[in-house]
């Protein structure tokens, strides 16, 4: 019996040292990375970049896309726990939508790293980490730079609407929960208007030509946010087709961003748009692939990583272009 006993605790030690040594390595782990559209700059800068720096940490990447049906990506969720993943990198396209299915990946023990856009925090127990930008912190950039834009028209009343992200994501959300914060402390500049863009040009432009046709008859709008820089892009075609004036420099109407994409550094070198904010995607991919090797090397995840942002304007221009330039 002694050497049963013996025999057994050996293999139960063998079987834990394998465990360890399995997962104390990134090398030939399976990520499961989920996101929205590959089509939309951000995100193909973000998801390229992310597979080259997985690869020489041995990691294996396999993109599952959803164009923001939450049913989808629910099914890439469950589809990614029952392929066995070593674990699944995820940028939630709604957030409420999304719960069961990590639900079930946290009871399978799949491990879940958010990126891009966080979960609320009651919410913590079904994630090891977010990786991505404090997107509070970009909408209050967004404000300050309009509110500072207005400033330098000498408006201190002003009438401004805002174009966003998709609304079902907790990031669109934040933003304009920060921004309402700067706009708090002005109480001459009122929000008239906040549609959803579906981070997409087109739908942007079409929503800035029927916003700039209602708010005619109370003068005009004074300002406009696109959340991303091709939706600013989208912003300034419809304003041009309108025949109305645009930029600071010919007191005309103010457009700010958020994103830092190539769009926004044409736009403000051209006096178009008076400022972006960094949300770099190639930056924010680079420490995610850094940040889930070392997970797989034994590491502690923070619960949250944030990558810093900072307001792109005319002055600090040429500090960021290069790396918005995607």
């Amino acid at each position: 019996m002694r050497a049963i006993l013996t025999l057994l605790a050996l293999l139960i030690a063998a079987a834990t040292l394998g465990g360890v040594e399995a997962k104390a390595s990134p090398k030939d782990k399976r990520i499961a990375l989920l996101v929205s559209l590959t089509t939309n700059p951000f995100i193909g800068a973000w998801t390229s970049t992310f597979i080259k720096n997985a690869e020489p940490y041995g990691m294996k990447v396999t993109t599952f896309t959803s164009p923001y049906d939450a049913a989808v990506q629910s099914q890439e969720i469950d589809d990614a726990i029952a392929q066995k993943f070593d674990l699944i990198l995820l940028s939630s396209i709604n957030e409420q939508a999304v719960l069961p299915a990590l639900t079930r990946a946290k009871a399978a023990g799949v491990p879940v790293v958010l990126i891009i856009t966080p979960l609320q925090q009651q919410f913590e127990q079904l994630f090891e980490s977010y990786v991505g930008t404090d997107h509070t912190e970009l909408g209050q950039i967004a404000g300050e730079n309009l509110v500072k834009a207005l400033a330098e028209e000498g408006k201190t009343k002003a009438l401004i609407a805002a174009i966003t992200g998709a609304a079902t994501q907790l990031n669109v959300r934040l933003r304009m929960a920060g921004l309402r914060s700067v706009l708090a402390q002005h109480p001459g500049i009122e929000l008239a208007a906040e549609e959803d863009g579906q981070w997409q040009t087109a739908a942007s432009e079409k929503i800035a030509g029927q916003l700039l046709v209602r708010f005619s008859a109370r003068g005009g709008l004074d300002a406009m946010f696109g959340m991303a820089d091709n939706q600013a892009t989208g912003i300034i075609r419809a304003i041009e087709a309108a025949g109305l004036k645009l930029g600071v420099a010919n007191k005309g109407m103010v457009v700010v961003a958020s994103n830092c994409m190539k769009d926004g550094i044409i736009h403000i070198r051209s006096g178009e748009q008076f400022s972006t904010a960094t949300q770099i995607p190639t930056e924010e991919a680079k420490v995610t692939a850094d940040k889930v090797a070392a997970y797989f090397n034994g590491e502690k995840l923070n619960k949250y990583e944030i990558v810093r942002s900072y307001a792109v304007t005319t002055e600090s221009l040429d500090k960021f272009a290069a790396a918005c330039s995607y």
